[in-house]
């Protein structure tokens, strides 16, 4: 498969030529050129890479680059396979193996426009900005400059109101009065003598005097008013001539900004050539990469034949597996027929191997022999396993049985394979029994069973299969209770009263599910690592109820007992399947078939 840096993955061949202690990775070129590390240090991050795709990957997560836009080279030229990774390390024998990060004209080119417009776009805000700001100072200048004078006109007019314009209105009415005086005067001198007369000669002196002081008041007051209109004058003056400035200096900022403009609009338009050139390079390379693409296209189809015919290779390989395997298994039985003869007993029984094919939950995958489960579903990963049949896996047959008849075990054992990480009390896997077989609990809709588990996060559960979903044949005997083909009367007659036993103690319901014992289990699963081995033991009583035993690598851990309502006697049961739900931790578990059980855990009672 491709590497995300467009090389070719595979592992890196060993060697025992010495090797680089330090991997550095060169990006970019002069001033701007700079050196990382991949993570760790020396040789530790040498072994690190064990192939390309994790060396693409170090370098795309320490340069920040996307895939697919660079090359790797080193002193010899470029690096594109395995073995020149390993030539590269192999030549730098001791010190410092320095790789240079050589990143596609195309893209260097794209990253130098986006920069450019970038500075660009900052340098039209800017301007923006500073033509915003001197507009607003301009007017803010202009509204002071006129409301300065404004007040100044209206201080004037006050004065004018409030104190000449009565001055001089007293004035006028000071002379009508005194020529109402005057003429009064005349009208009377002919009446008065010349005494009256130079009375009133020396009233008019004294009134003469008055009016020339009150002409000398007015002179005062005239030359005042010249004096104050003078300044009035010069002050207009002075505003015009900084409203003038003012328009002026924003003249030339508007000029400013509109070579500013077009300076933009040229550094735009050559903008615009450019990525026009880049769009005429991306079409050649995309003409180049459709023409490659239909050679590939004619590749697959001249290989089409040879997957065909691997396909085929391949199924009958699978089918020669499955008859070698059934082969085998037919031997193991007639092997052990010998020893485990009883009363009810069926030769030709066909005990576990591996896990069933189709009695699994729809997220469980198997290994190409079957031996290996692993649960993938994202509710199991929680701990979830009511009401969903995520991290469902079924052994192909029974469990072998050992001890005494009436009093038999089941026992089966797994080796751990892969755990992973939890939320906090999610727990991990649950083992047990079952009392269909895998073919019943495969033509189940929801794959519901009879039967026991135990695990998680110290927990013992009672499974139950829904019958609503056919029609219930009371006389119809299980697989793990029906004898085979050509049994006597007796065996028959023994399996109805086993299975009327099985239907006094569980009967039959319509709608399944799974509930919690009511004793718990002290058994924690997420403690289980990768290699462990467990080993699960059934055994049901003779009144009634059964007790489970794990064994985890040698050693008896838990012992967990059922009730009486919760487990049938043992006359009820003949087979057992082995059942396991991958949840939590666990992740992907072994089935390891044909083992028998220690003695200490068939001969130990206390727990």
């Amino acid at each position: 498969p491709e590497s995300s840096g467009g090389g070719t993955g595979g592992s890196l061949q060993p060697t025992t030529v010495a090797m680089a202690t330090t991997i550095v990775f060169a990006y970019g070129e002069g001033v701007h050129k700079k050196k990382v590390r991949p993570s760790g240090s020396g040789a530790d991050a040498v072994r690190s890479l064990k192939n390309l795709d994790n060396f693409f990957a170090e370098a795309e997560e320490l340069l920040g680059l996307p895939s697919g836009t660079y090359d790797f080279e080193d002193q010899f030229g470029k690096i594109a396979t395995p073995q020149d990774l390993q030539r590269s390390i192999t030549m730098c024998a001791g010190g410092e193996c320095e790789i240079i990060v050589k990143e596609h004209r195309q893209f260097v080119q794209l990253r130098n426009v986006e920069e450019k417009n970038t500075v660009l776009e900052k340098r039209v805000a800017d301007l923006e900005e500073a033509l915003a700001n001197a507009a607003a100072r301009d007017e803010a200048k202009l509204k002071a400059a006129s409301d300065r004078l404004e007040g100044m006109i209206n201080q004037l007019s006050s004065k004018i109101n409030d104190d000449i314009v009565p001055e001089v209105e007293g004035v006028v009415k000071d002379k009508n009065q005194m020529q109402k005086d005057i003429r009064t005067i005349f009208e009377k001198l002919n009446a008065f003598n010349i005494q009256e007369l130079q009375d009133l000669a020396a009233m008019s002196v004294k009134l003469r005097e008055d009016v020339e002081m009150c002409i000398a008041n007015i002179d005062r007051f005239d030359v005042q008013i010249q004096k104050d209109r003078a300044a009035n004058k010069e002050m207009l003056l002075k505003l015009e001539q900084e409203s003038s400035e003012l328009r002026r200096y924003i003249m030339g900022k508007i000029d400013i900004c509109i070579e500013a403009d077009a300076d933009i609009r040229r550094d735009q338009q050559i903008q615009s050539e450019r990525m026009q050139l880049v769009a005429d390079d991306l079409r050649l390379l995309l003409d180049e990469h459709n023409r490659l693409a239909v050679r590939c296209n004619g590749a697959l189809e001249e290989s089409e034949g040879l997957r065909i015919l691997m396909a085929q290779v391949r199924e009958d390989n699978e089918h020669l597996r499955h008859d070698s395997s059934q082969v085998m298994n037919r031997v193991i039985s007639l092997e052990g027929h010998a020893e485990e003869k009883w009363q009810g007993f069926a030769p030709g029984t066909l005990y576990f191997r591996n896990w069933h094919r189709v009695a699994k939950g729809e997220d469980v995958q198997l290994s190409g022999d079957l031996s290996t489960a692993t649960g993938r579903g994202f509710l199991a990963a929680t701990g979830v396993v009511m009401g969903t049949d995520e991290g469902l896996a079924v052994g192909d047959g029974p469990c072998r049985h050992f001890g005494t008849p009436g009093c038999f075990s089941s026992y089966y054992e797994l080796e751990i394979v892969e755990v992973t990480a939890a939320p906090a009390g999610a727990g991990g896997l649950y083992v047990g029994v079952s009392l269909q077989s895998a073919e019943e609990i495969a033509a189940h809709p929801k794959k519901e069973f009879d039967g026991w588990l135990v695990g998680g996060h110290s927990k013992a559960l009672l499974c139950r299969a829904g019958s609503g979903h056919t029609d219930f044949d009371p006389a119809h005997l299980p697989d793990s209770l029906a004898p085979p083909p050509g049994a006597d009367p007796r065996a028959i007659n023994d399996a109805r009263k086993a299975l009327s036993v099985l239907r006094n103690t569980m009967p039959p319901r319509n709608k399944g599910g799974i509930t919690e014992a009511s004793i718990a289990c002290p058994w924690r699963s997420e403690a289980l690592r990768p290699g462990d081995r467990v080993g699960v033991l059934f055994r049901c009583n003779r009144e009634g109820g059964a007790r489970i035993k794990i064994m985890v690598n040698g050693d008896i851990i838990a012992s967990h007992p059922f009730s009486e309502s919760e487990a049938p006697p043992a006359e009820a049961v003949k087979f057992l399947t082995p059942v396991v739900r991958l949840a939590g931790t666990g992740k992907s578990a072994k089935l390891l078939p044909g083992l028998p059980p220690p003695s200490r855990i068939l001969a130990d009672d206390t727990m």
